[in-house]
């Protein structure tokens, strides 16, 4: 039971930290909008059973500053609370939520007034932000001084850059400028004991191993993100946009393969399965650019007029060597203009009584790549779709990100039986040879599945974390522990 847990005593607190200065609160329907985030599986469970009257935090603080954060956090350290790190909420796999209940108080800890760009150096192109910027206010500043991040995640809206640290995020673009991982330079985090530290300061270096990648990705467990040195670009100068029609998936990853592998760039490779073409994509669109039947690639490449054309045409002669049939590049426009859509309309099916829908992202190298989509493709899921494309792709491979759309029967519940389809799914993909995670992190939703893909490196994980957090109190239940 939530009563179980003892007392938080809030008159100890720091004393920048109050309710009258609004920065701390345990007002209830602020703890209930805390107890989740937007794993769909929690959504499930609010659909069927209605909010909970039991909270899974006792308060929610908001530092807006890395001395504010350090000092609480040496507070909780001398309470004994343990602590729960928030961004923007919508992360899909629960990482955010606490885990079994336990006896010590639990404070979630958001970070997003801590929103400041500290330093822009133009000449190494390196921008400094704090880690509670949500992902579009961040790129709209950078826009202003003449710079991208160049990610561009679906969530770029209600996501901040300290969840993408956290999970090791991709954008849209990410096959020209990366994931999260290849633009950090460095991370500024803040321990459990309270000390705050600088992963690095120089674009590589063979001083030891690499903190800032052993940070990123551990979703809360080690230490806080605070801030962050990225790199950035300058704006592109000219986009080309470019679509093809195809029988089948094989051909187009076929065609992804040799433009990555002979050096080309281009900032977006999307392949849609015939099933996701027919159900996902807007149909007049199809139909004005010329689509008949089978599966849609769609290309875009962006960067310095001239060189971005030349890209462009070397794709547009490797396409028609390979046979791959051209579509209006109005198809790609199209696309591009309406990129977010998708995160807005889940909740449309999600409102209906009894139907599932999550998103499935995996990643494989091109060896395994086909394997991994036909046996996910092939699980035996009862009523319900499996949709497919391909997107972030690499010289080495890609990643996947399937979409299943479920009925949950009338005698079972929603949350069992999507816990049913996860499994199956899961099951498959980790068999054929694929990473259960390409972007997404772990969170709760795959607790399990991570000590499955991961196995002996569990053990060597928890003496990392019992360095970094030897009392178990930042985020605790996660990554696999």
């Amino acid at each position: 039971m939530i009563s179980s847990r003892r007392i938080l005593d809030f008159q100890s607190l720091p004393p920048v930290f109050s309710e009258r200065i609004g920065n701390v609160s345990r007002d209830p329907h602020v703890l209930s909008a805390y107890s989740q985030d937007l794993w769909p599986r929690k959504l499930l469970e609010l659909r069927e059973s209605g909010p909970s009257s039991q909270f899974t935090v006792d308060c929610v603080v908001w530092p807006e500053n890395t001395e504010a954060l350090s000092e609480f956090v040496r507070w909780a350290a001398r309470e004994d609370v343990s602590l729960y790190p928030y961004g923007a909420g919508s992360g899909v796999c629960g990482a955010t939520i606490p885990g079994p209940l336990e006896s010590r108080p639990r404070v979630l800890v958001d970070l997003k007034r801590m929103r400041k760009v500290r330093w822009l150096d133009r000449k190494s192109q390196v921008v400094c932000a704090e880690a509670g910027w949500i992902g579009e206010n961040l790129e709209r500043t950078l826009n202003q001084e003449g710079f991208t991040l160049g990610h561009f995640p679906s969530s770029i809206y209600c996501s901040s850059l300290g969840g993408y640290l956290a999970t090791r995020s991709a954008g849209q673009l990410s096959t020209k400028y990366g994931k999260i991982e290849d633009l950090v330079l460095s991370i500024e985090c803040v321990l459990a004991d309270g000390t705050t530290l600088e992963t690095g300061r120089a674009p590589r270096s063979a001083m030891g191993p690499d903190w800032t990648q052993l940070l990123l990705g551990s979703e809360g467990t080690l230490a806080f993100f605070t801030a962050a040195q990225l790199q950035v670009s300058q704006m592109p100068e000219l986009r080309v946009f470019q679509a093809f029609q195809l029988e089948g998936v094989e051909l187009a990853l076929g065609y992804a393969r040799t433009l990555l592998q002979s050096g080309l760039r281009p900032a977006v490779v999307r392949i849609y399965d015939p099933l996701e073409t027919q159900l996902a994509l807007n149909s007049t669109a199809l139909k004005t650019a010329g689509f008949e039947t089978g599966a849609v690639m769609i290309v875009m490449y962006e960067g310095r007029a001239r060189l971005t054309q030349t890209e462009a045409d070397e794709g547009v002669t490797l396409a028609d060597q390979m046979g791959l049939r051209r579509l209006n590049e109005s198809l790609a426009r199209h696309w591009w203009e309406h990129r977010y859509d998708v995160s807005y309309k889940q909740q449309l099916i999600l409102s209906h009584q009894h139907m599932i829908l999550d998103t499935f992202e995996v990643a494989a190298t091109w060896g395994q790549l086909e394997q991994v989509y036909h046996a996910v493709k092939s699980a035996s899921i009862g009523p319900g779709l499996i949709l497919a494309h391909f997107s972030h792709f690499y010289p080495t491979g890609a990643n996947i990100y399937f979409t299943m759309v479920a009925h949950s029967g009338f005698l079972r519940s929603a949350p069992e039986r999507y816990d049913e389809i996860w499994g199956k799914m899961m099951a498959a993909a980790l068999d054929a040879g694929a990473t259960l995670s390409h972007h997404h992190g772990s969170g709760l939703l795959k607790n399990e599945w991570i000590r499955r893909e991961k196995q002996g490196w569990i053990p060597l994980f928890e003496k990392v974390k019992r360095g970094f957090d030897p009392e178990n109190r930042l985020n605790p239940g996660k990554m696999g522990l």
